[in-house]
């Protein structure tokens, strides 16, 4: 079959009709029975048959379409990277984020280039570890900032900073006066739980795995600012990354190191097999370095 063939048949079959297919093709009905009149012919069996004035479509082109349908799954994904290249004209750079670095951190980044750099356009967004790599395999985005993302295949990721955790408490719960604390001494209190699922929670669950505390775990929140925003309530402390920590005004609670430190990296993504505009790898140079002074690399 050709891919003309291939292309009515899947209008045909979706939308049930010549008529209806026609529409959807922008072509004439004329046009598209003589398709697939070829198309039977060239493949030696019916499509579909004629039932009180319907198509229904057989056997065959039901096993068929199985095919067709991922194949359309493969073509939509092309027209969604030529469409994706497309609007990445230059002076446009599209950045996604995990939650945590999107609240703050980025846009105060974006802010001070743009002062510089007016003519820059930028697209922000947030997105999980899982979705980043798709959108910068498809072309959507043209770098990404994560805490210790996982190595991903056609993906590269450069650490650029080093940031900790630290437990935040509410004022209502005592704690010792010092300023660090250690994984154990949290056993018993009041505890908001991180999901698991990114790499900074598998990184933090393994750690309390491995320590003597015993969990008092009165609540699960999916995101670090949701923990934090427990935390202002006074339901109880949380261990979260220093940069959530340290965004906003910070009333409503206290923070402690942990003893002993806790480190995570932050990196930054690009699809290795698609070289950065110039005006992209200006911008990667300003946020590389921008985040580095706030939070540095060990030497």
């Amino acid at each position: 079959m050709r891919l003309r063939h291939i292309e009515v048949f899947q209008a045909v079959y979706s939308s049930g009709s010549i008529t209806r297919a026609a529409r959807l093709l922008n072509v004439s009905q004329p046009s598209v029975s003589k398709v697939l009149a070829h198309a039977e012919l060239q493949i030696g069996f019916l499509l579909f048959d004629r039932v009180k004035g319907k198509l229904v479509p057989t056997p065959e082109a039901e096993r068929l379409y199985e095919h067709v349908a991922i194949l359309f799954e493969d073509i939509s994904a092309v027209r969604r990277v030529a469409a994706n290249l497309r609007n990445s004209a230059k002076g446009r750079i599209r950045i996604a984020t995990t939650p945590a670095l999107g609240i703050e951190l980025v846009p105060s980044v974006v802010a001070a280039y743009m002062l510089e750099n007016p003519e820059v356009f930028f697209e922000l967004e947030t997105l999980h570890y899982t979705e980043i790599a798709s959108a910068l395999s498809e072309s959507r985005i043209d770098l990404a900032l994560a805490f210790d993302p996982p190595s991903v295949p056609g993906i590269a990721c450069q650490a650029v900073a080093q940031g900790e955790f630290v437990l935040i408490s509410p004022p209502n719960i005592e704690l010792a006066a010092h300023h660090t604390i250690s994984l154990d001494d949290i056993s018993g209190l009041p505890f908001i739980q991180l999901n698991v699922r990114g790499p900074l929670g598998q990184l933090l669950d393994a750690q309390l795995a491995a320590s003597k505390a015993v969990l008092n775990v009165v609540a699960s929140a999916e995101t670090y600012h949701i923990a934090k925003s427990l935390v202002t309530q006074g339901l109880g402390v949380a261990i979260v990354d220093e940069i959530t920590a340290s965004s906003g005004k910070g009333e409503g609670f206290r923070t402690l190191k942990l003893r002993p430190t806790l480190n995570f990296k932050i990196s930054i993504l690009k699809a290795d097999n698609v070289p950065p505009s110039r005006v992209c790898s200006k911008f990667i140079e300003y946020l590389e370095l921008h985040v580095n002074n706030l939070y540095p690399m060990p030497n």
